[in-house]
């Protein structure tokens, strides 16, 4: 499954190399109101998340968006006779559409945990260049784990199996080189694993990026959780580490390439969120990278 997911990904790798125009083109739209006399700030981020946080982006209305995030397993686990991370990688898949300008919605399936989900994200304050300095986007999304229930002879109920993500993103853009996004969040799960672990736990998520030419950004994120979340063995609990993540956006013609290292295996909200088990100082850092492929299925109006 794992080949095949990256087979695919080599396809649309190869499609957006020799199809697909500029990306920026169809992330938004309407960037001056002539009525209002206001001129948007256009292309905060590259692209629609920072690394593994959503970005303040969404694709242009109209506009279908299928993106891949592949992250290799961690460099300190056995990392070349496990072929550079790529035997125990993980996988997320995505497909989202924005019906509207201010509105996108998508659903996901990552391989960890079997995880489900389904989001919406919508612009509702846009940041104003010589005016209003920050954009607003509300975020949200219903998360399913699909993997089996351990043979233990408990009685669960599908609910148990829901967590939820709801966030909000401010972001500024300062000049044409620096973006900053601050974006608190609030994770709830529906069953707690023990009576030590919260069923809500609130993030902030603390990212940028710096445009180091036309074609490359440097991107940072870092998202502490406020009321630390607990993993338990069955026997003990000890506390989960804060995501941290560094990496590059590689704009090449009608393609942006999202490189990063991060110490957080999991790609679903609620698992990079409040679930990173890995440790920088101790390797347990993942290399991995996000593609998409944009296709317009409603041309705009002229």
């Amino acid at each position: 499954m794992k080949k095949g997911y990256t087979a695919v990904g080599l396809l649309f790798l190869g499609l957006s190399l020799s199809a697909q125009s500029d990306l920026l083109d169809l992330l938004e739209e309407n960037t001056i109101d002539k009525k209002a006399g206001k001129e948007y700030v256009f292309a905060t981020f590259k692209g629609t998340k920072v690394i593994n946080n959503q970005s303040n982006e969404i694709p242009a209305k109209g506009v279908m968006q299928f993106m891949i995030l592949h992250r290799f397993g961690s460099f300190n686990n056995d990392f070349f006779h496990n072929f550079f991370g790529l035997d125990n990688a993980q996988v997320r898949v995505s497909l989202d559409y924005s019906p509207l300008s201010w509105l996108n919605v998508g659903l996901g399936r990552a391989s960890l945990f079997k995880m489900y989900d389904a989001w919406y994200k919508a612009p509702v304050v846009r940041q104003v260049k010589n005016g209003w300095p920050v954009g607003i986007t509300f975020y949200g999304s219903a998360n399913y784990i699909g993997s089996r229930w351990p043979n233990d002879g408990l009685e669960r109920l599908v609910t148990d199996r829901l967590i939820y993500v709801n966030q909000i993103l401010f972001s500024h853009k300062s000049g044409e080189n620096l973006s900053i996004l601050i974006a608190p969040a609030m994770v709830h799960y529906n069953l707690r694993q023990s009576n030590q672990q919260p069923n809500s736990v609130a993030t902030l998520t603390i990212g940028g990026r710096y445009k180091i030419n036309r074609r490359v950004t440097v991107n940072a994120e870092y998202t502490p959780m406020i009321n630390r979340n607990l993993s338990w063995d069955g026997m003990q609990t000890q506390p989960f580490n804060n995501a941290l993540s560094l990496g590059f956006d590689i704009e090449t013609g009608g393609h942006v390439f999202q490189l990063h290292v991060t110490n957080s295996r999991g790609l679903s909200d609620p698992i990079w969120m409040t679930q990173t088990a890995g440790n920088w100082l101790d390797g347990e850092i993942y290399f991995g990278f996000n593609i998409s492929r944009v296709f317009t299925i409603q041309s705009p109006k002229i």
